[in-house]
């Protein structure tokens, strides 16, 4: 009977020791973000778009100065596309889609994922498109079902990389970026940094960024395959993952200047130089920064009549001026 009972306690401290070492496993790879922290600036990990709804009071979208050259009172083109872009087609919206209002307008103007935005871009749901190139895989699917894209590029913009302000790195190269996506380089020590293990935090795959990071900066060099905590499946994610991650000053995440400065800022991220150039506004604008981006108006076959009168205007002069006051860099 001794026996018996010691067996028995065996087993239950045993089964304590395995559920102790499971839940201290699960809170290792779950406890991504800091506990509360008065010091440490913190922000929702996304943001909400009802801020840039046309026609809504005290949004935050940009009026123009004088009238526009073009209005239109019926057949509304119905636009969609990236969140960072959101702040330009609103606008837009806003100004030239006349008799619409706050209950109105969604039905015209929407604000979807990047990978949903594409997808209804393809069905015909969505005459146009705004924000980076389609991917690889969307370009595909878009073939298989006989849709083709014309991209008709609309303003500049840069693809961004990011840490926290602690960290003292302010510059990496191309080939440092690279090495650090591909877990070639997995220590800050290596790019002159202090010793600590680099977080390295990715977008999910179709989305606008991570289409731009695999294209643009890997050049389709092989990523990683991110850790769970290293995946932010939101695009404001990527920013609150950097600023607030437990060991946040050894982070590095990627988005578009615009999202991270002026939709989205936050004050304890700094933007990266990349080869000694700084992502301003004047770098974007003569290309001399390396990640310098195209923003599109993406159609597939729309017979709208005013679609084309639309992009017409926006790559006008008084369409470009407005991008700019908007906070893009106009394409010319």
């Amino acid at each position: 009977m001794k026996v018996k009972k010691y067996f028995i306690i065996a087993a239950v401290l045993l089964l304590a020791v395995l559920v102790v070492i499971f839940v201290y496993q699960q809170n290792e790879r779950n406890a991504g973000i800091l506990p509360e922290n008065p010091y440490v600036e913190r922000i929702e990990g996304d943001i909400d778009l009802a801020r840039y709804q046309p026609f809504t009071e005290n949004n935050r979208l940009v009026r123009m100065e004088e009238p526009p050259n073009i209005t239109f009172t019926e057949n509304f083109p119905i636009v969609d596309g990236a969140t960072a872009a959101v702040p330009v087609y609103m606008a837009m919206v806003q100004e030239i889609y006349v008799g619409l209002d706050a209950d109105t307008v969604g039905k015209y103007a929407m604000t979807s994922t990047t990978d949903l935005a594409f997808t209804r871009l393809i069905n015909g749901e969505v005459d146009i498109f705004f924000g980076a190139q389609p991917s690889k895989w969307q370009i595909q699917d878009a073939a298989d079902r006989g849709v083709e894209f014309v991209l008709t590029p609309v303003a500049r913009e840069a693809f961004v990389f990011f840490v926290h302000k602690n960290n003292p790195v302010d510059s990496l190269t191309v080939e440092q970026i690279q090495d650090i996506y591909q877990r070639n380089i997995v220590n800050w020590r290596d790019v002159d940094g202090r010793s600590g293990r680099i977080l390295a935090f990715q977008r999910p795959e179709n989305s606008g960024s991570q289409t731009i990071m695999q294209a643009m900066v890997m050049r389709d060099k092989p990523l990683a395959t991110p850790l769970m905590e290293e995946t932010a499946r939101i695009m404001g994610d990527i920013i609150y993952q950097v600023a607030t991650y437990r060991n946040y000053d050894q982070a590095i995440g990627y988005s578009f200047r615009y999202f991270a400065t002026v939709m989205n800022p936050n004050d304890n991220i700094k933007l990266l130089a990349i080869n000694g150039i700084e992502p301003t506004l004047e770098n974007i604008r003569n290309g001399t920064y390396p990640f310098t981006v195209d923003v599109y108006a993406i159609t597939a076959g729309s017979t709208n009549e005013n679609v084309d009168t639309l992009i017409q205007w926006i790559v006008s002069e008084q369409g470009q001026s407005f991008i700019e006051t908007v906070g893009y860099v106009r394409r010319h």
